[in-house]
């Protein structure tokens, strides 16, 4: 639980506002009296030394493995549902994503941290694509926004906090069914609050639907089952029922429900993670030749910490994410 409840700290001390002006330097006395001696001569100043850049900041997400049956084919006409890229292609797009925690103690009140939606704009460019359709990407984000929600955290100082991830650059593999290799996030020219905005971003990422690899017609349905660790920490189940809802000349619509699971788990000083679950929904619409697809879900993770300290905790994390390519 550490390293989400340093997340947390990270997002509440960052957005706390600019630091107060230091006080003003006593004034000098009316009648300063005059030195018996002349003060010596100063000695000239030593140059000071060149200030030492920062290192780039850099996280990685790691690769998810789904496995992915096909449970129905759907009716009429299949053909198969793929990402198609060329080397080259470039796709504007706006990535929105919601984070927000629920703390509740017995006997005390719940405790809520929510933060502004964190908006991403950028330009994503296919680099290269090889043989078998497995493409290589940058998403290279030229601006950032904050948009008010439920958060208590002013939207004016959240921008400062986004602000930090100026020139952030995001990489991965995608092959046409789906699924991704190991996502890359770097800053050349970091902050001290890039770190934090980082494991925001890291958290609420939206990912890419997985595919069927038959073909398919309007009604079919897969499913995808990934195991993964949430904050790092805890090993999880996701289980996503898919339906392919519409098809219309080169856009496929996709409906998704996601349930969450996970076996109880020890971490350490004889604190347990007990009760994981969790639901989800999303829809995805995904149009031939572009990388990244129309995308809203939305996904609550919820678990009980039991610490011999402090007793049982009940959290709840919740992550939305939108997608919307711009033209």
């Amino acid at each position: 639980m550490s390293r989400l409840s340093t997340l947390l700290f990270l997002v509440a001390t960052a957005c706390g506002g600019p630091s107060k002006q230091p006080p003003l330097a006593p004034l000098p006395a009316d009648k300063p009296a005059e030195p018996a001696t002349p003060p010596p001569a100063a000695k000239p100043a030593e140059p000071a030394p060149p200030p030492q850049a920062a290192a780039p900041a850099e996280v990685t997400v790691p690769a998810v493995a789904n496995t992915v049956k096909l449970v129905n084919p759907g009716k009429g006409k299949r053909a198969p549902l793929r990402y198609t890229n060329k080397a080259g292609d470039k796709q504007q797009v706006e990535v929105a994503m919601d984070f927000a925690a629920k703390e509740i103690h017995t006997g005390k009140s719940p405790a809520d941290q929510i933060v502004p939606t964190i908006v991403l704009v950028g330009e994503a460019e296919i680099k290269t694509v090889d043989k078998d359709g497995n493409a290589a990407y940058v998403l290279t984000v030229n601006s950032t926004d904050a948009r008010a929600n439920e958060s208590k955290i002013p939207v004016d100082q959240f921008k400062l906090v986004l602000g930090s991830l100026a020139g952030l650059t995001i990489s991965s593999t995608l092959n046409p069914t789906g699924t991704a290799g190991d996502v890359s996030m770097k800053i050349d020219k970091p902050s001290d609050m890039t770190a934090g905005a980082l494991e925001l971003v890291k958290m609420t990422l939206p990912g890419f639907p997985v595919l069927p690899a038959e073909p398919v017609g309007v009604g079919a349905k897969w499913q995808a089952t990934a195991k993964l660790k949430l904050a790092d920490k805890l090993d999880i189940t996701q289980v996503t029922d898919y339906e392919l809802v519409a098809h219309k000349g080169t856009t496929w619509t996709i409906k998704g429900t996601t349930k969450v699971s996970g076996t109880d788990q020890d971490v350490g000083e004889g604190a347990k993670i007990t009760a994981i679950k969790g639901t989800g929904t999303s829809e995805t619409t995904i149009a031939d030749g572009t990388l990244y697809p129309t995308t809203k879900s939305s996904l609550e993770t919820q678990f009980t910490a039991n610490d011999p300290k402090e007793g049982a905790v009940q959290f709840a994390l919740k992550v939305g994410g939108a997608v919307t390519p711009k033209k």
